[in-house]
């Protein structure tokens, strides 16, 4: 995996849009959707054929299918929101947006990383914003449900502890935006950056 590069802050141009990149949620869809299909088969034991002896091992198959047909009802639910209402960011002086949810600088307590897949920052990156107590509406609760992490660290239920999520999979990647977004919110602040690592190309 090539190494991160971070912008520069002072050389970027404002607004910035960063996309979220909804092609690549298409296939995690349609896997799902197959995968759910057949839950449903399983659970209904069709073909009743196969389920007129049952052997051991597809009755288990059966009782796993169905303790786990709730998170995968959820998972295929939020890979369509993913892949068909992508919450493309713009970032400017006055605050960062989606479509369905807005914060100033100002109500932005903290930036945070939330690297959950490792090796693929591109796609497996969140940046969360800590804001204020004033800010935390149930507006913008609601707005960013699909990318709170809960449940089972997906989506859907509303975000807590203050903390607003940005989508997986964006471009350019969400983590190579990290000194723009400290740079941003302390500036807002009047305080210094708390952004001590690298930025500009290598």
């Amino acid at each position: 995996m090539s190494e991160m590069e971070y912008v520069d802050p002072e050389a970027v141009e404002l607004p910035l849009h960063v996309r979220a990149r909804s092609e690549v949620w298409l296939p995690a869809f349609v896997v799902a959707v197959v995968l759910w299909v057949l839950s449903v088969m399983i659970m209904l034991k069709l073909p009743p054929g196969l389920f007129e002896e049952p052997t051991a091992m597809l009755m288990l198959y059966r009782y796993l299918t169905m303790l786990g047909f709730v998170p995968l009802s959820l998972y295929v639910v939020y890979t369509w929101m993913a892949w068909r209402r992508p919450r493309h960011l713009t970032v400017d002086e006055e605050g960062v947006r989606t479509h369905s949810w807005s914060v100033r600088w100002d109500e932005v307590d903290s930036v945070w990383l939330n690297p959950t897949g490792g090796g693929a920052p591109d796609k497996k990156t969140q940046v969360g914003f800590m804001v204020h107590k004033k800010a935390w509406t149930p507006e913008l609760r609601r707005g960013n449900r699909w990318d709170s992490g809960e449940p089972f660290e997906l989506g859907g239920l509303l975000p807590k502890d203050g903390t607003i999520q940005t989508q997986f999979g964006m471009e350019p990647p969400i983590e190579s935006l990290m000194p723009l977004f400290e740079h941003l919110r302390a500036k807002a602040h009047g305080e210094p950056s708390r952004w001590h690592g690298p930025v500009g190309p290598a």
